[in-house]
This record gives structure tokens, C-alpha cells and sequence, in this order.
């Protein structure tokens, strides 16, 4: 991977397209840990999302914010870092920190040279209801912004897979 010039690697493990989501303990904003379940309980779509640092990307990470505050359906959003850093308040992302570095572990997300070693990589992952792994978006370039177009497409189709009742509902 690389990012303003500097190329770095991640680790070799990663969660891929298909696959249930890994449970996850993350500390939160006023340092209480708890577990993001894979499948969130109330059967809505989770979205996972992770930066190096937020001052780099600060402007794509509002747009998201805002992207997802427009949307119409309940759909959690959380922002992982490696560690406690100040942040805003968003208005619909949960910011979270990988203090146990389980986050960047079971989702192939850690970097492992350079000078951003132990951070995470810019990462998206969209979680079905049935906590399914349905879409995934880490750039090779840090600087190339997610794709959003294909973010709402997968959305959508997400949305619209699993209604939470099974095949008898």
C-alpha cells in the first residue's frame, strides 16, 4: 500500500466477502469497552470503517459523516482508530478505538511498516444483517477517496438481500 510516497504493508490476514464478521472489543470515546457484535442486535446494517488518523482525512471522514446522515434507513456506523485520539462529534458516526488491536487483526486493517506502523489502514466494510461481510473497500493508495457511488449501490443491495426472517417468514 502506499501513502504520500511511502509504501507500507498490511498484515497478511484479512476477512473477505462472504464471510461472517468477527466479534469485536473496541474501547469507546469516554474509554468504556464493549463488543460490536457481528450481527447488531436490532438486525440493522453495520458499517465498518477505519483510518490511520483523523486530522489526514478529516475531510473524507465528514463527508461520510454526512453521507450517512442522509441516509434513510438506520444503519450503524462506526470509525475505528488504534488508539484514543480527539475527534468531533459527528452526527452519525460512533467512533471507536482498536485498543486490543482485535479490530485490525480479524480485519486485515493493521499496518505492519513504515512510519505508520500499528495504525490502521483506510478501510470500508458494509455488514449485512445476518452479520454476512457483503462489501469491502480498502484503497491501495491512501489517498484515493472511497468510492461512494459504489458504497450507496452496495447499500442498496444489502438492504434489499435479507429481510431478518428467514426463508419461512
Amino acid at each position: 500500500m502506499i501513502y504520500k510516497n511511502e509504501n507500507f504493508d498490511i498484515t497478511d490476514e484479512i476477512i473477505d466477502i462472504g464471510y461472517m464478521a468477527e466479534d469485536v472489543d473496541v474501547e469507546d470515546i469516554e474509554k468504556k469497552e464493549f463488543t460490536i457484535k457481528k450481527a447488531s442486535p436490532s438486525r440493522t446494517i453495520q458499517i465498518f470503517l477505519s483510518y490511520p488518523d483523523f486530522e489526514n482525512f478529516k475531510e473524507e471522514i465528514l463527508f461520510f459523516d454526512e453521507f450517512m446522515n442522509e441516509a434513510k434507513v438506520e444503519i450503524f456506523t462506526y470509525i475505528f482508530f488504534n488508539e484514543p485520539i480527539k475527534l468531533p462529534k459527528f452526527k452519525k458516526i460512533i467512533p471507536v478505538f482498536d485498543v486490543n488491536n482485535e479490530f485490525g487483526d480479524m480485519y486485515g486493517t493493521k499496518i505492519v511498516s513504515g512510519s505508520m506502523k500499528n495504525k490502521l489502514t483506510k478501510a470500508l466494510f458494509i455488514i449485512g444483517k445476518d452479520g454476512a461481510i457483503y462489501h469491502i473497500d480498502i484503497p491501495e493508495n491512501l489517498e484515493t477517496p472511497l468510492d461512494m457511488e459504489r458504497v450507496r449501490v452496495e447499500l442498496n443491495k444489502v438492504y434489499q438481500s435479507y429481510t431478518g426472517v428467514g426463508c419461512h417468514g
